[in-house]
Parts: structure tokens; C-alpha cells; sequence
């Protein structure tokens, strides 16, 4: 399962990755990568509230391979070089993207001691730094070598070998398959209304929606601050991304750790909302008299929080949800976090292009993280 969120992570970042080459081929401006992220994160919204029903009909590891095998569909499809395909490429890699999580989520808290989740679920969280990682190394060797069509080319087919080499597991992770269950608007809708009218599921999908958000923000905007804003060398921006985003690696597990053994999983999101938060804040505050350590240091603390309490809190929605309906919840919780990959990024341009000033949306984005970890704080 760690291998399977590898591989849905390095997807998404294929475009992102080539995006320059691709822009200069192609005629387009490199800028549409925003559009391409709405078409991704926008269908795995939807398709988040409403894949439970077939994981339950056709089990996990059997949609687990769906999933794989959609990653590179979107992925070949992108790579024919059409530039009206692309939007339904990145269509394709949103659905993938939406079922991998849910379906890995129903295996691993069926097949994991409850004690252990949140360390457990946090290894399997590492394959979202681990995927960036290899889209950072082997997506600009494919491209180098075969040109950036080669690269949605290579990494599609890597998808879909994944996929078949889970075919033996079948017979011991989807035993609980249950006929007559699928997809509908209405199941969507149904999905939608329940994780926003019980509070147990509704605190979560708001703390992930907020935690998310801040998360997007690093990827999105972090290196171009830097850049553009406090005149760093391109080289040293990228250095420092790609230390914190090193360190995440060994948060998320050994927060995943914390959590099974000496803190609570809940303790845990309070705290995570709170370091966010400043995280955020501090960010806002760079300025060109910072030292470079001391921006390190920051984004070394915003990776370890923003970009490492997934594993804690996907170990919550398996812990609250029945078990017979970790995947349709598990789907549905986490169709939030879709929409704090939209949204965050969206406002936080506005306020960028109508101040000139990086300040107010990190100000911003910190705002919701300290409400959602009152509102735990309040309901533990």
C-alpha cells in the first residue's frame, strides 16, 4: 500500500515536473498547470464521496488495481501529445488519485493491530513524500532521455505493471466483498450529508480540509516566495524544499509512533493544528533580513506538521468508522482534503495578485488550523 500512494503521489506531479518542456512543445503557457490541478483535484472531490460502494462490492485490492490502472490511463493519455487530452488525463489521474487512500485505509485497518494504526497508516503515508521523490528522480530522467511524452509514457506503464503484480493478493484482501452495492449521484449526495452532519466524521473532514490547505500552499507557493519575493537563487529555494520535504519522511513515521505509544491520536491534531498554524504565520513573516537557516528551520517545522499528520488522523476516520464501512467513510472524509487542495491555493492567489504580498494569505491560511484544533480541543 506504501508503493500504491507512492505511485498515485509521483503521478500527479508528472505535468508539474515536465510542465516547462511541455509549454515550450506544445505552444501553451505553463501557467494552465492550474487549470490541470482543478480538472485533478476537482473530479477526486467527487469521486471521493462515492467510490465506497464499489470498494465494498469489488473489495480494496481489487479497486486498489482500478486505481492503478486509471493513474495510467491518465497518464498514457497525457502523453499523446494532444493538448484537449490532457484535461482528461488529469481526469483520469483524479480518480485514481480519490480511490487509492480509501481502499488502502479498508485493508490496513482491517489487518492491523488497533494499538499500532496510527504508526502503521503513517509508514503508508510515507508514500506521498516517497512518491515526490520519485517524480523529483525518475520523471526528469525519462524526460531526458525520451522527451517529456516519455515520461507520462514510463511512469503510466510503471502504474499499470503495479497493478497486475497485486493480482495474487487478491484472494487475501477482498474476502469481504458485499454484492449489490455501486456508484450513484445519490450515494454521492448521501456520503456529502452524512460526513457534514455527524460530528465525529464532520470535525475530521474540516481538520483535514484546514490541514490540507496549508499543506497545498507549501508545494504551491513556498519555492516561488523565495524566489520572487526575498531574491533567492532558484538552486537554494529547491534545497531548502527538498530538505523539509526529506524530513516529513521520518515525521510522519515517527509521529505515527508518538501516537501508538505514548500520546493520543487526537492529542496529536490538536497539537498539529497549533504548529501549523505558526508554521503558517512565521512563513508570512520572511523577509529579506532572514537568514537562510532560519528559513530552513521554518520549513523544516512547516513539513513536519503540515506535511506529516496524515497517518494520525486517516487512523482516526478508520478508528470511528464502522467496520463494515471504513472505505465508503474513509472516501468520503477524505474528499475534503480534495477541496483544501483547491481551495487554498485559489484564495491565496487572489490575495497575492490583489496585495503583491505573500503575507495576508499565510495569515489567512493559518486561521482555520487554530479553529479546528479548538474545536477538538473542546470535543476530546
Amino acid at each position: 500500500m506504501l508503493l500504491q500512494q507512492a505511485l498515485a503521489s509521483m503521478a500527479g506531479l508528472v505535468l508539474p515536473v515536465v510542465a516547462p518542456e511541455m509549454s515550450a512543445d506544445l505552444g501553451i503557457p505553463a501557467s494552465l498547470i492550474g487549470v490541470y490541478s482543478i480538472c485533478l483535484y476537482g473530479i477526486s472531490f467527487f469521486i471521493s464521496l462515492g467510490c465506497g460502494g464499489y470498494i465494498q462490492r469489488y473489495g480494496p485490492l481489487r479497486m486498489s488495481q482500478v486505481a492503478l490502472f486509471c493513474l495510467g490511463a491518465g497518464l498514457v493519455i497525457s502523453a499523446l501529445g494532444m493538448i484537449w487530452l490532457v484535461p482528461l488525463g488529469a481526469m483520469f489521474l483524479g480518480v485514481g488519485a480519490a480511490v487509492s487512500t480509501p481502499c488502502s485505509t479498508d485493508i490496513l485497518a482491517r489487518f492491523s493491530p488497533p494499538k499500532q494504526a496510527p504508526l502503521v497508516f503513517s509508514i503508508k503515508q510515507t508514500g506521498v513524500p516517497v512518491g515526490g521523490i520519485m517524480a523529483g528522480l525518475l520523471v526528469p530522467y525519462l524526460a531526458l532521455q525520451f522527451g517529456w511524452q516519455g515520461a507520462f509514457l514510463g511512469t503510466g506503464l510503471l502504474c499499470w505493471a503495479f497493478a497486475v503484480i497485486l493480482q495474487p493478493l487478491r484472494a487475501t484482501y477482498d474476502t469481504e466483498r458485499r454484492a449489490g452495492y455501486g456508484f450513484s449521484l445519490r450515494a454521492v449526495w448521501q456520503m456529502f450529508r452524512r460526513v457534514l452532519g455527524e460530528p465525529k466524521y464532520r470535525e475530521l473532514a474540516m481538520t483535514l480540509w484546514a490541514f490540507v490547505g496549508v499543506q497545498a500552499l507549501f508545494g504551491a507557493f513556498f519555492v516561488t516566495f523565495l524566489v520572487q519575493g526575498l531574491d533567492y537563487d532558484l538552486a537554494v529555494a529547491g534545497q531548502i524544499f527538498a530538505g523539509a520535504q526529506a524530513v516529513s519522511i521520518v515525521a510522519r513515521v515517527f509521529w505515527g509512533w508518538l501516537s501508538s505509544r505514548l500520546v493520543t491520536p487526537r492529542t496529536m491534531l490538536i497539537a498539529f493544528g497549533l504548529v501549523i498554524a505558526g508554521s503558517s504565520v512565521a512563513t508570512g513573516l520572511f523577509t529579506k533580513d532572514w537568514s537562510a537557516a532560519a528559513v530552513a528551520a521554518v520549513a523544516t517545522v512547516y513539513a513536519a506538521s503540515a506535511i506529516s499528520f496524515h497517518g494520525v488522523l486517516i487512523s482516526e476516520i478508520a478508528r470511528l468508522a464502522p467496520s463494515h464501512e471504513i472505505g465508503p467513510i474513509s472516501g468520503g472524509v477524505l474528499s475534503f482534503a480534495m477541496m483544501g487542495m483547491m481551495t487554498y491555493p485559489a484564495v491565496f492567489g487572489l490575495l497575492l495578485q490583489a496585495t503583491e504580498s505573500y503575507l495576508p494569505g499565510f495569515l489567512l491560511a493559518a486561521l482555520p488550523a487554530i479553529l479546528v484544533s479548538i474545536n477538538l480541543y473542546r470535543r476530546r
